[in-house]
């Protein structure tokens, strides 16, 4: 008979047999132990509710937190425009007040596309004004301008563009085609009209170009000359127009209008210049070397533009030239190494300007001497008015106040060239001077309105903007408009009239087209020096 030592040895070789967790207990009564979630309801239900709940919610709350971060967020193109110009309303446009001009139906359903367009400097901030395709719509109807840009200019220090920096490509040519063209118009103060209108002359140019790329000044005289000099001028004035065309970022090697009519102009500068690098045939006009520089300017900038070979050599060649026959320590004139005029000096800084900003070679020395010049010339006021003299022997109290406007606007963009600050004081005192001077017709002077223009944009702030509101009224009001488009010496829808001294006596219709577009191309011709 087993003992109870022997029972109880037995009882505990069969619970080492069982797994663990189901050993069972002793007696005939014990349960059995709950097993997996029946073990866990058992015990997770004699908690309090509100720890039921807190738990719950906690492991919802623990369940979103991690599908949040799991899940990629959505991807998006996302654009940030930064800008330090208030949004502006957008011109206003009278369509009342339109006149179509461009009645050769040829024109009007031609198509314009630069599929290089001249802008390679860094993206220019964004504004509400013009935002269509790569284009502005250059045949918008001309009419009065009633779109004023009140946008403030002004600022301090100077970039690296036809300022104070040095060599450069297209880039430093400012904005002159393309989305930067049309945003530049609406910043600096342009609207439709005055791009119209800076079209409307193009094609004027454009149809009275010769077959083999010039300008024929005498046919578009206005008045008889007083002089029979005006063919001498051909080269000065054959550059002018082709300037203007570069100006509004028409090349020849870019497809679009006016390709033909500026390669035909450059051709046929490349074919007139002598070995010496100078383009004019006849030197005996005492004024021939206006010619030199004007054409040293259209050539550099064609070259800086399209970055054509040819036009390198051509430029270059031209620019050695002007350094070599300057007037030691001083400017430029007529002849030579003659003794300098402040007109003829500001001619030359702006073609060696323009070929520094294209990568050729230009002695520094050159610019020195013209900073030497200006101080020989240059006059202030009492007042804080700045006025610069045509030639040093000339003095303000001899009363040609109607000269120094044109002279003191040459001057103060020379200096401002020569890298000047906004705030010296004679950059901001020829301003005070130009300022109460403004555009006028019936004081015709598209020289003066041309210099001063570029001067006044430079400088900025209430003063430009009250020069460029003349400005604009007084040019896109006097434009020439209807009447044949034929190319005869009866058309003249887009051009000027010759009523100023320098257009009816020497250069004419021609003269004054040129000149009046490129002021109205002040937008985006340069980019502006000082920060704005």
């Amino acid at each position: 008979m087993a003992t109870s030592t022997d029972l109880r040895s037995a009882i505990e070789e069969v619970q080492k047999s069982l797994p663990t967790g189901q050993v069972q207990a002793e007696g005939p009564a014990a349960a059995p132990e709950p097993r997996g979630f029946d073990r866990f309801a058992a015990r997770f239900g004699v908690l309090p509710w509100w720890v039921v709940s807190a738990t719950v919610h906690a492991i919802v709350f623990l369940l979103i937190a991690l599908l949040a971060v799991a899940a990629p967020p959505p991807q998006t193109d996302e654009v940030v425009i930064a800008t330090d110009v208030a949004r502006q309303k957008p011109p206003e446009y009278d369509p009342a007040k339109q006149r179509d001009i461009f009645k050769n139906t040829k024109d009007v359903q031609s198509d314009t596309q630069i599929e290089n367009p001249v802008v390679t400097h860094e993206p220019m901030e964004q504004s509400d004004h013009f935002e269509t395709d790569n284009n502005m719509d250059k045949r918008s109807a001309r009419g009065s301008e009633d779109a004023i840009s009140d946008i403030p200019l002004g600022g301090t220090g100077t970039v690296g563009s036809i300022g104070v920096g040095s060599g450069g490509l297209a880039g430093v040519f400012g904005y002159r085609d393309g989305g930067g063209r049309k945003k530049a118009v609406g910043r600096w103060g342009g609207s439709p009209v005055t791009e119209s209108s800076v079209e409307a002359a193009l094609r004027w140019l454009a149809r009275h170009q010769e077959a083999d790329g010039r300008w024929v000044v005498g046919k578009y005289l206005g008045e008889p000359p007083g002089a029979a000099l005006h063919e001498s001028f051909e080269p000065g004035v054959t550059g002018l127009a082709l300037l203007a065309f570069l100006g509004a970022g028409y090349t020849h090697n870019t497809k679009g209008d006016f390709q033909d009519n500026v390669r035909r102009a450059v051709n046929w500068l490349i074919s007139i210049q002598k070995p010496d690098g100078t383009f004019t045939e006849k030197k005996h006009d005492a004024h021939w070397q206006y010619n030199e520089f004007i054409c040293c300017l259209a050539v550099s900038e064609a070259y800086g533009m399209s970055q054509d070979g040819r036009l390198k050599a051509v430029a270059q060649k031209s620019v050695d030239y002007l350094v070599a026959n300057q007037t030691p320590y001083s400017g430029w004139r007529y002849q030579p190494k003659q003794d300098s005029d402040t007109s003829v000096v500001g001619w030359g800084t702006m073609a060696l300007k323009s070929a520094k900003m294209a990568g050729l070679k230009v002695d520094g020395t050159a610019f020195q001497g013209v900073n030497a010049y200006l101080d020989k010339v240059t006059e202030k006021g009492a007042d804080g008015k700045v006025e610069v003299t045509y030639h040093p022997e000339e003095r303000i109290s001899s009363g040609f106040e109607e000269d120094t406007r044109c002279t003191t606007a040459i001057g103060m963009l020379c200096r401002q060239f020569l890298g000047a600050r906004q705030d010296d004081p004679l950059v901001t005192g020829s301003a005070k001077f130009l300022s109460v001077h403004l555009p006028d017709w019936k004081k015709c002077h598209f020289y003066y309105w041309y210099y001063a223009t570029l001067a006044m944009f430079q400088q900025g702030g209430a003063e430009w903007n009250r020069w460029n509101d003349a400005m604009k009224k007084t040019l896109v009001d006097n434009q020439c408009k209807g009447g044949p488009m034929d190319g005869s010496v009866n058309d003249k829808d887009g051009s000027w009239d010759p009523k100023c001294y320098y257009g009816y006596r020497w250069a004419g219709r021609v003269y004054t087209t040129a000149l009046g577009a490129l002021t109205l191309e002040i937008y985006y011709r340069y980019l502006p020096m000082y920060a704005k």
